[in-house]
């Protein structure tokens, strides 16, 4: 062990007797350092690491410390950048050592540690480390905005995983949090893998409300990643949902033929608020031969008149106002049924014909006073000046499909019968093939339906008879 400082002034002042006072022995500085060697570790190549290495002076006088040196480190990994040049008496000063590997090796030096120590001049500390490589995790971006997307459609997003890092990198897990709406979706492999230093994959993203969806709120993308110093990165997924509008065609009616009817959509709605709507409404079905259209169609309350006794479906389709069109249509459903007990429809294929529906009253004859037609639309033929026991030429068409409509409220008993004139054929040669259609309704049920092939003008056809009040129905078709 060394002596004391003090010990040492003592030794000096009995060895010199009667010495004169001025005379000054300075104790050297002493240096002494703890650690004989550094392990730094595996550490990532491209990355540094550090150690601090504690030098003491337990002398009397300054220690002051040269530049280190190293031995066996031709690439300069190891290096001290730091470090107190002059240490004071019984004082302790740092010194900062550094690694900072090449490649994926072993190193080892030795670092020589030099002052003005007589006794002790230098020191050596061997340093040791390992290089490897590492990957690092890089997410881009933080946050997939897929704007406002409409229901049933599909917005699409993107992230891009990166390697940043100088060697492969693990990454183990890419997942949507348990509290991620069940709307957002990813649709590339979320399976593990590797990527190599430097490299970045996409990783795809979809957000697909559907009918019956909500707006969402902010979901997560958590992916994960064998990168010790950021295992984990967040990815924040937004989005707007425009649920579509919702059609409401009204309510399912009866009505009479003939009768002018209204429809009302005006109880559709956006459940955004993003008005107006737009509306759009189409005749989808109808009886054979009607030629009943919709009066502004693209209006909430379009109006219809319906010319034969049957059904008469509308659809209604409605936009808000981004132009979204709701999913799914409705349809009102309009229904003509007769009043009168004994109802006549008669159709024809022919744009250019004209035929004339005849109903004959027992004993009548054609175009008598017991015949309703064009030029007898409503004969009295029951209790005169009560009108429920007479018929009505309802409708008289004068070219081109019909419907000619003859309406009987209370028949008087007996047996009628019902004639179809081919009055016009409006052609040079007065021919023009065409096929009627005469339609037997009693007491709004469809109880007889014939057809007639008829080739020109001056043809008549005598389509049936129905006897009152039984509402029995005879096919007789007899052309003359």
């Amino acid at each position: 062990m060394r002596p004391s400082a003090t010990i040492v002034f003592a030794l000096a002042a009995l060895a010199v007797p009667g010495c004169n006072e001025d005379i000054f022995i300075q104790t050297p500085p002493s240096m002494q350092i703890g650690i004989e060697s550094i392990e730094f570790g595996a550490v990532a190549v491209g990355r540094t690491v550090s150690r601090t290495v504690v030098i003491q002076n337990t002398g009397a006088s300054p220690l002051r410390l040269n530049e280190p040196s190293f031995t066996d480190d031709p690439d300069g990994v190891f290096q001290a950048p730091e470090y107190d040049t002059e240490i004071g008496p019984v004082s302790q000063g740092t010194m900062t050592v550094t690694f900072s590997p090449l490649d994926v090796t072993r190193y080892e030096a030795i670092m020589l540690v030099s002052g003005n120590d007589q006794d002790n001049p230098s020191a050596e500390i061997r340093l040791s480390g390992e290089g490897f490589r590492q990957g690092a995790l890089e997410v881009f971006p933080q946050l997939v905005d897929f704007g406002k997307v409409n229901a049933g459609d599909v917005g699409l997003g993107q992230v891009i995983i990166r390697n940043s890092g100088n060697g492969k990198l693990l990454v183990t897990g890419i997942e949507l949090s348990s509290t991620t709406h069940p709307d957002f979706g990813i649709l590339s492999s979320t399976q593990p893998g590797e990527l190599d230093a430097g490299t970045e994959i996409p990783i795809r993203l979809a957000y697909r409300p559907g009918l019956g969806s909500n707006p969402p709120d902010d979901g997560l993308m958590v992916i994960r990643a064998a990168d010790p110093f950021n295992p984990r990165e967040d990815v924040v997924l937004r989005a707007s949902l425009n649920r579509s509008p919702v059609a409401d065609a009204g309510d399912d009616r009866e009505v009479d033929p003939l009768t002018e009817v209204q429809l009302d959509g005006s109880k559709s709605y956006d459940p955004d608020g993003d008005l107006p709507l737009e509306y759009s409404w189409e005749l989808v079905r109808q009886p054979d031969g009607s030629e009943t259209v919709l009066v502004d169609a693209s209006s909430a309350r379009p109006s219809l008149v319906p010319d034969l006794v049957g059904v008469y479906e509308a659809e209604l389709r409605v936009k808000d106002s981004t132009g979204l069109e709701n999913l799914l249509p409705d349809r009102v459903v309009i229904t003509a049924i007769p009043a009168e007990r004994l109802l006549l429809e008669l159709v024809w294929d022919s744009p250019i014909a004209d035929l004339d529906l005849h109903m004959l009253a027992p004993g009548g004859i054609f175009g008598g006073i017991f015949d309703c037609f064009f030029d007898n639309r409503n004969p009295d033929w029951g209790e005169p000046g009560l009108a429920d026991d007479d018929p009505v030429l309802v409708r008289d068409d004068l070219m081109g499909f019909g419907p000619e409509v003859i309406g009987y409220n209370e028949p008087v008993g007996g047996t009628y019968s019902f004639v179809i004139d081919y009055f016009a054929a409006h052609t040079p040669s007065g021919e023009e093939p065409t096929t009627a259609t005469l339609r037997v309704f009693v007491d709004g049920i469809l109880e007889a339906e014939v057809s007639r092939r008829l080739e020109s003008q001056g043809q008549r056809w005598t389509a049936g008879t129905v006897k009152w009040p039984e509402g029995t129905v005879e096919e007789i078709d007899v052309l003359e």
